[in-house]
Protein backbone atom coordinates (compact mmCIF):
# COMPACT_ATOMS: atom_id res chain seq x y z
CA UNK A 1 0.00 0.00 0.00
CA UNK A 2 2.59 2.46 0.65
CA UNK A 3 4.28 2.03 -2.35
CA UNK A 4 1.42 2.52 -4.30
CA UNK A 5 1.06 5.77 -2.56
CA UNK A 6 4.20 7.10 -3.28
CA UNK A 7 4.02 5.54 -7.02
CA UNK A 8 0.49 8.20 -7.23
CA UNK A 9 2.31 11.03 -5.66
CA UNK A 10 5.38 10.90 -7.58
CA UNK A 11 3.01 10.57 -10.68
CA UNK A 12 1.21 13.65 -9.70
CA UNK A 13 4.13 15.66 -8.50
CA UNK A 14 5.69 15.09 -12.00
CA UNK A 15 1.71 16.19 -13.88
CA UNK A 16 1.77 19.27 -11.32
CA UNK A 17 5.41 20.32 -12.17
CA UNK A 18 5.15 19.90 -15.76
CA UNK A 19 1.81 21.91 -15.93
CA UNK A 20 3.48 24.22 -13.54
CA UNK A 21 3.89 27.30 -16.00
CA UNK A 22 0.43 27.33 -17.43
CA UNK A 23 -0.15 30.85 -15.54
CA UNK A 24 2.27 32.67 -17.92
CA UNK A 25 0.41 31.62 -21.05
CA UNK A 26 -2.33 34.14 -19.84
CA UNK A 27 0.08 37.07 -18.78
CA UNK A 28 -0.09 40.26 -21.22
CA UNK A 29 2.35 42.76 -19.37
CA UNK A 30 4.59 40.26 -17.18
CA UNK A 31 8.04 39.24 -18.90
CA UNK A 32 10.17 36.25 -18.09
CA UNK A 33 11.90 38.19 -15.04
CA UNK A 34 9.16 39.60 -13.60
CA UNK A 35 6.87 36.18 -13.07
CA UNK A 36 10.10 34.20 -12.42
CA UNK A 37 10.83 36.78 -9.61
CA UNK A 38 7.34 36.68 -8.23
CA UNK A 39 7.13 32.34 -8.57
CA UNK A 40 10.57 31.40 -6.87
CA UNK A 41 10.72 34.09 -4.28
CA UNK A 42 7.49 31.94 -3.35
CA UNK A 43 8.38 28.73 -4.31
CA UNK A 44 11.80 28.66 -3.07
CA UNK A 45 12.10 31.12 -0.10
CA UNK A 46 8.82 31.97 1.63
CA UNK A 47 6.39 29.13 1.48
CA UNK A 48 9.14 26.11 2.31
CA UNK A 49 10.37 28.72 5.01
CA UNK A 50 6.48 29.06 6.26
CA UNK A 51 6.09 25.81 6.47
CA UNK A 52 9.44 24.78 8.09
CA UNK A 53 9.17 27.63 11.19
CA UNK A 54 5.77 26.73 11.83
CA UNK A 55 5.03 23.09 11.47
CA UNK A 56 8.42 21.17 12.33
CA UNK A 57 9.14 21.54 16.56
CA UNK A 58 11.81 24.13 17.93
CA UNK A 59 13.11 24.32 14.21
CA UNK A 60 16.04 26.92 15.07
CA UNK A 61 17.66 24.43 18.04
CA UNK A 62 16.98 21.25 15.08
CA UNK A 63 18.60 23.25 12.39
CA UNK A 64 21.64 23.97 14.64
CA UNK A 65 21.85 20.15 15.24
CA UNK A 66 22.26 19.51 11.59
CA UNK A 67 25.86 18.87 9.90
CA UNK A 68 26.85 21.79 7.53
CA UNK A 69 28.53 19.20 5.03
CA UNK A 70 24.32 17.96 4.37
CA UNK A 71 23.40 21.82 4.33
CA UNK A 72 26.64 22.68 1.81
CA UNK A 73 26.40 19.30 -0.20
CA UNK A 74 22.58 20.35 -0.93
CA UNK A 75 23.49 23.40 -1.46
CA UNK A 76 26.06 22.60 -3.97
CA UNK A 77 23.61 20.73 -6.05
CA UNK A 78 21.29 23.25 -5.52
CA UNK A 79 23.57 26.01 -7.65
CA UNK A 80 23.53 23.65 -10.30
CA UNK A 81 19.69 23.27 -10.37
CA UNK A 82 19.49 27.27 -9.96
CA UNK A 83 21.33 27.67 -13.51
CA UNK A 84 19.23 24.88 -14.98
CA UNK A 85 16.00 25.83 -13.69
CA UNK A 86 16.90 29.51 -15.17
CA UNK A 87 17.99 28.21 -18.63
CA UNK A 88 14.52 26.33 -18.32
CA UNK A 89 12.33 29.61 -18.08
CA UNK A 90 14.61 31.16 -20.92
CA UNK A 91 12.91 28.02 -23.03
CA UNK A 92 10.03 28.19 -22.11
CA UNK A 93 9.48 31.26 -24.00
CA UNK A 94 11.64 30.23 -27.03
CA UNK A 95 10.81 26.85 -27.68
CA UNK A 96 7.79 26.28 -25.90
CA UNK A 97 6.47 24.53 -22.57
CA UNK A 98 6.04 21.15 -24.51
CA UNK A 99 9.43 20.70 -26.16
CA UNK A 100 11.24 22.13 -23.38
CA UNK A 101 9.92 19.75 -20.50
CA UNK A 102 10.19 16.81 -23.11
CA UNK A 103 13.74 17.32 -23.27
CA UNK A 104 14.98 18.36 -20.03
CA UNK A 105 13.02 15.61 -18.16
CA UNK A 106 14.34 13.24 -20.17
CA UNK A 107 17.72 14.04 -19.79
CA UNK A 108 17.72 14.78 -16.55
CA UNK A 109 15.91 11.30 -15.66
CA UNK A 110 19.16 9.49 -16.69
CA UNK A 111 21.84 10.95 -14.57
CA UNK A 112 19.22 11.52 -11.76
CA UNK A 113 17.76 7.88 -11.97
CA UNK A 114 21.27 6.48 -11.93
CA UNK A 115 23.61 8.07 -10.22
CA UNK A 116 21.96 7.28 -6.90
CA UNK A 117 22.17 3.91 -7.32
CA UNK A 118 26.80 4.06 -7.80
CA UNK A 119 27.02 6.98 -5.26
CA UNK A 120 24.43 6.01 -2.53
CA UNK A 121 22.73 8.73 -0.73
CA UNK A 122 21.92 9.44 2.84
CA UNK A 123 19.01 8.14 5.05
CA UNK A 124 17.10 5.38 2.85
CA UNK A 125 18.59 6.15 -0.37
CA UNK A 126 21.70 4.77 1.17
CA UNK A 127 20.44 0.91 0.92
CA UNK A 128 20.04 1.58 -2.58
CA UNK A 129 20.44 -1.65 -4.68
CA UNK A 130 23.26 -1.45 -7.64
CA UNK A 131 22.76 -0.81 -11.06
CA UNK A 132 24.16 -4.30 -11.52
CA UNK A 133 20.92 -5.97 -9.78
CA UNK A 134 17.73 -6.67 -11.27
CA UNK A 135 16.08 -4.49 -9.81
CA UNK A 136 18.67 -1.91 -11.11
CA UNK A 137 19.27 -3.11 -14.47
CA UNK A 138 15.09 -2.93 -14.87
CA UNK A 139 15.73 0.99 -13.91
CA UNK A 140 18.24 1.23 -16.65
CA UNK A 141 16.02 -0.52 -18.93
CA UNK A 142 13.02 1.87 -18.00
CA UNK A 143 15.67 5.16 -18.30
CA UNK A 144 16.50 3.97 -22.35
CA UNK A 145 13.36 3.77 -23.05
CA UNK A 146 12.72 7.18 -21.66
CA UNK A 147 15.44 8.37 -23.98
CA UNK A 148 13.43 6.91 -26.98
CA UNK A 149 10.58 9.40 -25.87
CA UNK A 150 13.64 12.17 -25.76
CA UNK A 151 14.70 11.36 -29.07
CA UNK A 152 10.84 11.22 -30.46
CA UNK A 153 9.84 14.85 -28.90
CA UNK A 154 13.09 16.56 -30.45
CA UNK A 155 12.28 15.41 -34.00
CA UNK A 156 8.91 16.28 -33.12
CA UNK A 157 10.28 19.78 -32.00
CA UNK A 158 12.54 20.22 -35.29
CA UNK A 159 9.40 19.28 -37.26
CA UNK A 160 6.92 21.67 -35.48
CA UNK A 161 9.74 24.14 -36.00
CA UNK A 162 9.83 24.00 -39.94
CA UNK A 163 6.20 24.30 -40.05
CA UNK A 164 5.67 27.20 -38.25
CA UNK A 165 8.29 29.02 -39.85
CA UNK A 166 6.46 29.00 -42.93
CA UNK A 167 3.93 29.90 -41.39
CA UNK A 168 5.84 33.17 -39.39
CA UNK A 169 9.40 33.12 -41.24
CA UNK A 170 10.15 35.58 -37.84
CA UNK A 171 9.50 32.43 -35.47
CA UNK A 172 12.40 31.98 -33.24
CA UNK A 173 14.91 29.21 -34.15
CA UNK A 174 15.20 25.68 -32.29
CA UNK A 175 18.37 24.76 -32.56
CA UNK A 176 19.73 27.77 -29.75
CA UNK A 177 16.40 26.63 -27.59
CA UNK A 178 17.88 23.01 -27.76
CA UNK A 179 21.27 23.40 -26.99
CA UNK A 180 20.28 25.69 -23.43
CA UNK A 181 17.39 22.52 -22.34
CA UNK A 182 20.11 20.10 -23.30
CA UNK A 183 22.70 21.74 -20.63
CA UNK A 184 19.67 22.49 -18.08
CA UNK A 185 18.19 18.95 -18.63
CA UNK A 186 21.51 17.60 -17.02
CA UNK A 187 21.43 19.97 -14.36
CA UNK A 188 18.40 19.29 -13.66
CA UNK A 189 18.84 16.35 -12.18
CA UNK A 190 20.71 18.41 -9.89
CA UNK A 191 17.25 19.03 -8.02
CA UNK A 192 17.21 14.97 -7.01
CA UNK A 193 20.75 14.93 -5.66
CA UNK A 194 19.58 17.77 -3.59
CA UNK A 195 17.23 15.94 -1.56
CA UNK A 196 19.05 12.22 -2.32
CA UNK A 197 21.87 13.40 -0.46
CA UNK A 198 21.03 16.01 2.16
CA UNK A 199 17.58 14.66 3.18
CA UNK A 200 18.74 11.77 5.88
CA UNK A 201 20.32 14.41 8.70
CA UNK A 202 18.09 17.44 7.79
CA UNK A 203 14.80 15.22 8.32
CA UNK A 204 16.11 13.20 11.05
CA UNK A 205 17.07 16.45 13.04
CA UNK A 206 13.79 18.27 12.24
CA UNK A 207 11.28 15.38 12.30
CA UNK A 208 10.18 14.75 16.06
CA UNK A 209 8.51 11.68 17.75
CA UNK A 210 4.89 12.33 18.71
CA UNK A 211 3.21 10.56 21.61
CA UNK A 212 0.14 8.49 19.88
CA UNK A 213 2.04 7.92 16.55
CA UNK A 214 3.02 5.48 14.90
CA UNK A 215 6.99 5.28 13.54
CA UNK A 216 9.50 2.99 11.32
CA UNK A 217 12.21 1.83 13.11
CA UNK A 218 15.07 0.25 11.01
CA UNK A 219 17.61 -1.98 12.75
CA UNK A 220 20.27 -2.97 10.90
CA UNK A 221 18.41 -2.55 7.56
CA UNK A 222 15.11 -4.10 8.40
CA UNK A 223 12.57 -2.07 8.91
CA UNK A 224 9.08 -2.01 11.35
CA UNK A 225 6.38 -0.10 12.08
CA UNK A 226 6.44 1.00 16.32
CA UNK A 227 3.91 2.05 18.33
CA UNK A 228 4.40 5.04 20.42
CA UNK A 229 2.18 5.63 23.12
CA UNK A 230 0.76 8.60 24.92
CA UNK A 231 3.37 8.47 27.50
CA UNK A 232 5.97 8.52 24.73
CA UNK A 233 7.04 4.55 25.04
CA UNK A 234 7.92 2.44 22.77
CA UNK A 235 8.06 -1.95 23.70
CA UNK A 236 11.52 -3.09 21.98
CA UNK A 237 11.47 -6.84 21.92
CA UNK A 238 14.38 -8.06 24.51
CA UNK A 239 15.05 -4.52 25.22
CA UNK A 240 11.46 -3.45 27.20
CA UNK A 241 10.13 0.25 26.93
CA UNK A 242 11.93 3.46 25.92
CA UNK A 243 11.07 6.84 26.01
CA UNK A 244 11.43 8.38 22.32
CA UNK A 245 8.56 10.65 22.61
CA UNK A 246 8.94 14.22 21.75
CA UNK A 247 12.95 13.42 20.43
CA UNK A 248 13.71 14.63 17.22
CA UNK A 249 14.48 10.68 15.13
CA UNK A 250 17.96 11.30 15.39
CA UNK A 251 18.18 11.35 19.34
CA UNK A 252 15.50 8.72 19.13
CA UNK A 253 17.94 6.70 17.26
CA UNK A 254 20.85 7.09 19.57
CA UNK A 255 18.66 6.29 22.41
CA UNK A 256 17.64 2.88 20.99
CA UNK A 257 21.32 2.43 19.48
CA UNK A 258 22.52 2.98 23.44
CA UNK A 259 19.42 0.73 25.09
CA UNK A 260 20.91 -1.59 22.37
CA UNK A 261 24.27 -1.36 23.63
CA UNK A 262 23.42 -1.55 27.23
CA UNK A 263 21.26 -4.49 26.96
CA UNK A 264 20.42 -7.89 28.65
CA UNK A 265 22.95 -9.00 25.47
CA UNK A 266 24.63 -5.80 24.59
CA UNK A 267 25.44 -5.48 20.61
CA UNK A 268 26.29 -2.67 18.12
CA UNK A 269 23.27 -1.80 15.60
CA UNK A 270 22.31 0.63 13.15
CA UNK A 271 19.07 2.60 14.01
CA UNK A 272 17.43 5.05 11.83
CA UNK A 273 14.16 6.63 13.05
CA UNK A 274 11.33 7.99 10.50
CA UNK A 275 8.45 9.57 11.29
CA UNK A 276 6.73 10.70 7.91
CA UNK A 277 6.70 14.38 8.81
CA UNK A 278 5.98 16.34 5.45
CA UNK A 279 7.37 19.65 7.59
CA UNK A 280 10.46 17.79 7.47
CA UNK A 281 10.42 17.26 3.87
CA UNK A 282 9.55 20.56 2.90
CA UNK A 283 12.53 21.96 5.08
CA UNK A 284 15.34 19.81 3.48
CA UNK A 285 14.50 21.64 0.50
CA UNK A 286 14.06 25.47 2.51
CA UNK A 287 18.09 24.53 3.76
CA UNK A 288 19.48 23.39 0.80
CA UNK A 289 17.54 25.42 -1.62
CA UNK A 290 19.10 28.76 -0.87
CA UNK A 291 22.18 28.28 -3.29
CA UNK A 292 19.35 27.22 -6.48
CA UNK A 293 17.62 30.76 -5.30
CA UNK A 294 20.28 32.96 -5.30
CA UNK A 295 21.13 31.47 -8.47
CA UNK A 296 17.22 32.26 -10.03
CA UNK A 297 16.29 35.39 -7.87
CA UNK A 298 19.35 37.22 -8.82
CA UNK A 299 19.05 36.42 -12.46
CA UNK A 300 15.54 38.01 -12.45
CA UNK A 301 16.62 41.13 -10.63
CA UNK A 302 19.54 41.34 -12.84
CA UNK A 303 17.33 41.00 -16.26
CA UNK A 304 14.76 44.04 -14.05
CA UNK A 305 17.87 46.22 -13.71
CA UNK A 306 19.00 45.56 -17.21
CA UNK A 307 15.54 45.77 -19.12
CA UNK A 308 15.01 49.11 -16.54
CA UNK A 309 11.72 47.20 -15.85
CA UNK A 310 10.75 47.25 -12.22
CA UNK A 311 7.54 49.76 -13.19
CA UNK A 312 6.44 46.87 -14.63
CA UNK A 313 6.22 44.32 -11.95
CA UNK A 314 3.67 46.99 -9.92
CA UNK A 315 1.52 47.22 -12.94
CA UNK A 316 -0.29 44.00 -12.84
CA UNK A 317 -1.93 42.15 -9.07
CA UNK A 318 -3.90 39.88 -11.67
CA UNK A 319 -0.49 39.28 -13.18
CA UNK A 320 1.07 39.33 -9.74
CA UNK A 321 -1.41 36.50 -8.38
CA UNK A 322 -0.46 34.40 -11.52
CA UNK A 323 3.60 33.97 -11.11
CA UNK A 324 2.55 33.66 -7.40
CA UNK A 325 0.62 30.82 -8.37
CA UNK A 326 3.43 29.65 -10.34
CA UNK A 327 5.70 29.56 -7.08
CA UNK A 328 3.06 27.56 -5.31
CA UNK A 329 2.54 24.89 -7.83
CA UNK A 330 6.54 24.83 -7.85
CA UNK A 331 6.86 24.23 -4.27
CA UNK A 332 4.30 22.00 -3.81
CA UNK A 333 5.19 19.83 -6.35
CA UNK A 334 8.32 19.59 -5.20
CA UNK A 335 7.62 18.38 -1.74
CA UNK A 336 5.28 15.84 -2.97
CA UNK A 337 8.28 14.41 -4.75
CA UNK A 338 10.75 13.73 -1.84
CA UNK A 339 7.80 12.45 0.32
CA UNK A 340 6.92 10.05 -2.60
CA UNK A 341 10.41 8.73 -3.03
CA UNK A 342 11.05 7.70 0.74
CA UNK A 343 7.74 6.23 0.65
CA UNK A 344 9.15 4.30 -2.53
CA UNK A 345 11.58 2.91 -0.25
CA UNK A 346 15.69 2.06 -0.91
CA UNK A 347 15.32 2.62 -4.44
CA UNK A 348 12.40 5.69 -4.56
CA UNK A 349 15.39 7.90 -5.64
CA UNK A 350 16.11 6.59 -8.30
CA UNK A 351 12.50 5.15 -9.21
CA UNK A 352 10.65 8.02 -7.80
CA UNK A 353 12.88 10.47 -10.05
CA UNK A 354 12.03 8.65 -12.36
CA UNK A 355 8.43 8.61 -12.80
CA UNK A 356 8.15 12.24 -11.41
CA UNK A 357 10.38 13.47 -14.66
CA UNK A 358 8.09 11.21 -16.85
CA UNK A 359 5.30 11.88 -16.01
CA UNK A 360 6.41 15.95 -15.93
CA UNK A 361 7.13 15.32 -19.54
CA UNK A 362 3.71 13.84 -20.25
CA UNK A 363 2.31 17.18 -17.95
CA UNK A 364 4.31 19.77 -20.41
CA UNK A 365 3.05 18.10 -23.56
CA UNK A 366 -0.38 18.30 -21.99
CA UNK A 367 0.10 21.93 -21.13
CA UNK A 368 1.88 22.26 -24.78
CA UNK A 369 -1.23 21.09 -26.38
CA UNK A 370 -3.47 22.87 -24.86
CA UNK A 371 -2.33 26.47 -24.78
CA UNK A 372 -2.04 25.98 -28.77
CA UNK A 373 1.75 25.61 -29.59
CA UNK A 374 1.07 22.78 -31.74
CA UNK A 375 -1.70 24.89 -33.28
CA UNK A 376 -1.46 24.28 -36.89
CA UNK A 377 0.88 21.79 -36.83
CA UNK A 378 -0.38 18.43 -37.96
CA UNK A 379 1.38 15.07 -39.54
CA UNK A 380 4.13 13.65 -38.66
CA UNK A 381 5.35 15.44 -35.23
CA UNK A 382 2.36 15.15 -33.93
CA UNK A 383 2.45 12.01 -34.39
CA UNK A 384 5.60 11.72 -32.85
CA UNK A 385 4.67 13.43 -30.00
CA UNK A 386 2.28 11.02 -29.11
CA UNK A 387 4.30 8.13 -29.78
CA UNK A 388 6.89 9.77 -27.10
CA UNK A 389 4.03 10.76 -24.56
CA UNK A 390 2.71 6.59 -24.68
CA UNK A 391 6.92 5.54 -24.40
CA UNK A 392 7.10 7.70 -21.23
CA UNK A 393 4.24 6.42 -19.39
CA UNK A 394 5.00 2.33 -20.75
CA UNK A 395 8.78 3.28 -19.60
CA UNK A 396 7.13 4.34 -15.84
CA UNK A 397 5.24 0.73 -15.37
CA UNK A 398 8.66 -0.42 -15.93
CA UNK A 399 10.34 1.46 -13.52
CA UNK A 400 7.63 0.76 -10.84
CA UNK A 401 7.78 -2.69 -11.53
CA UNK A 402 11.91 -2.30 -10.43
CA UNK A 403 10.97 -0.86 -7.46
CA UNK A 404 9.31 -4.03 -6.88
CA UNK A 405 12.28 -5.95 -7.34
CA UNK A 406 14.08 -4.01 -4.86
CA UNK A 407 11.59 -5.07 -2.08
CA UNK A 408 11.15 -8.57 -3.06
Amino acid sequence: MTTAVGLLIVAFSGLLMGSGAWPFKLMRKYQFEHWWLLGMLVGLIILPWTITLSFCPRPIESIGNIPVSAILIGNVFSVGWGIANVLCGICFVRIGVALTGAILAGLGVSVGALVPMVFKGSGLFSGAPSLDSPAGLTVVLGVAIILVGVVLASLAGFGRDRILKKQDPTSGGFLGGLIMTVIAGILSSFMAFVFVYSQGPIVANLSHVQPGSCIDVTIDGKADKYAVGEDGMIELTGIGQIAVGQMSAQKAADTIEAAYASGPQPRDVAITVATGSVAANVAVYALALLGGAFVNLGYALWLMNKNNSWGVLFSSPKEAVLAVIIGVQFCVSVSLTGTGMLLLGTLGASVGWGIQQAMQMTGSQGLGFISGEWRGVHGRPRMQMYAAIAILVVASAIMAYGNTLAKS
